[in-house]
């Protein structure tokens, strides 16, 4: 019968590995490389509901931003999986990345790279 104790040191292992896998950095000059140097970039779908959302919070922040289709545009998808994406919208502000429909943390990041004026309404 198999020890316990390695059993456990060996799932404990295994899942330490597994976090890392899912949060690890992206290279954010490869990203930029391939969505370019614009100061926002928004990787989304025409189908995803959280994007609409969050294209509307951007036109009433007063952001410009590029939307890249990550269904229907190489350098969107490569971007995608550069980030480690599971899902969209993914928002990049400058060199920092923003996993899914997070309002109140793009808007703080977009503050922080004076990107829109601390007037503008939430």
């Amino acid at each position: 019968m198999p020890n316990i104790a390695v059993l456990r040191g060996a799932g404990l292992a295994f899942l330490l590995v597994m976090l890392a896998a899912c949060t690890s950095q992206a290279d954010i000059a490869e990203v930029r490389a391939a969505i370019g140097d614009a100061p926002v970039v928004l990787l989304s779908t025409s189908t995803c509901g959280y994007c609409k959302k969050l294209r509307a919070d951007l036109a009433a922040w007063g952001v410009d931003y590029v939307d890249l289709d990550v269904e229907s545009n190489d350098d969107g998808w490569r971007a995608y999986d550069l980030v480690n994406g599971r899902g969209v919208p993914i928002l990049v502000i400058g060199d920092k990345v923003v996993h899914g429909y997070a309002p109140d943390r793009s808007r703080n990041m977009l503050l922080a790279a004076k990107l829109i004026p601390d007037s503008s309404t939430p």
